[in-house]
């Protein structure tokens, strides 16, 4: 059977290949880790044939019971990268009971044949002579497995609003799961100056102050911290749990619209 504990990688393992663990979870290992939910990924040269027994272990090691509902993302080489950021070109899944897991992690390695991939690389083929030629890509990618977070509020941030270019951070977020980053939510919208946890505006011609619920600074503070360390702005999915503990899902180096 060989040893499956070479196909899996956990958020404290020493693994940073990222030809193996990919894009998006080497991302993840440069979150602060208290932020950082449990999770394990199945690299991408794990064997088809290995995957159910591969995916099995994976849950196990995460250690939590048969309640936990997961999301299950595609981590290909180069997603998220300063690059290109493959932003919702590989599948993804959310809400995957442990039953479903194996099915969720085949159709995530699977999407790497969807015509939306094949169409985003001769994309930007065609715009950056130095990406790599397909035959390059994996033929599958690493597929990352997190627990799901019960969001009191979850949202979005970017240290460099890509509306209109300015040096304010945006902040969009509403209460539950999931409804900012796939766009079916009512969101708030908060405009954050970099060095004060707040919204200025004027109003009857007065300066007013608006405030995010304070949870959520210490994901403001973080990002500003992964912004420096990329030393360019970046994109976090995020979320803040019943107990108002914040979570950072991924983030990623935003690669258009803003410079650094």
């Amino acid at each position: 059977m060989g040893n499956s504990s070479r196909y899996i990688s956990q958020k404290n393992s020493p693994n940073t290949n990222s030809q193996t663990i990919g894009g998006k979870a080497m991302q993840l290992r440069g979150i602060s880790p208290e932020f950082v939910p449990d999770w394990t990924v199945i690299t991408a040269d794990c064997p088809e044939d290995r995957v159910s027994a591969i995916v099995f272990k994976a849950w196990t090691h995460m250690s939590v019971n048969s309640y936990q509902t997961y999301a299950v993302r595609s981590s290909a080489v180069g997603e998220d990268g300063k690059n290109q950021s493959f932003a919702g070109i590989f599948e993804s899944k959310l809400n995957v009971r442990p039953t479903g897991l194996e099915h969720a992690v085949r159709e995530v390695r699977d999407s790497v044949k969807d015509e939306r991939v094949t169409a985003y690389v001769d994309t930007i083929m065609k715009t950056n002579s130095k990406y790599p030629r397909p035959s390059e890509l994996p033929q599958t990618p690493a597929v990352i497995i997190m627990p799901m977070i019960d969001a009191r509020y979850s949202g979005v941030l970017f240290t460099k609003e890509p509306v209109e270019g300015t040096d304010r951070m945006l902040l969009e977020y509403e209460q539950g799961v999931g409804g900012v980053v796939d766009g079916t939510g009512d969101s708030m919208t908060f405009f954050l100056d970099r060095n004060n946890f707040y919204e200025t505006s004027v109003i009857d011609e007065e300066l007013t102050h608006s405030h995010p619920p304070p949870a959520i600074r210490r994901i403001w503070e973080e990002a500003k911290r992964l912004e420096r360390n990329y030393g360019r702005p970046v994109d976090i999915e995020w979320a803040v749990d019943q107990n108002d503990k914040p979570w950072i899902l991924q983030v990623r180096p935003i690669t258009a619209g803003v410079t650094a």
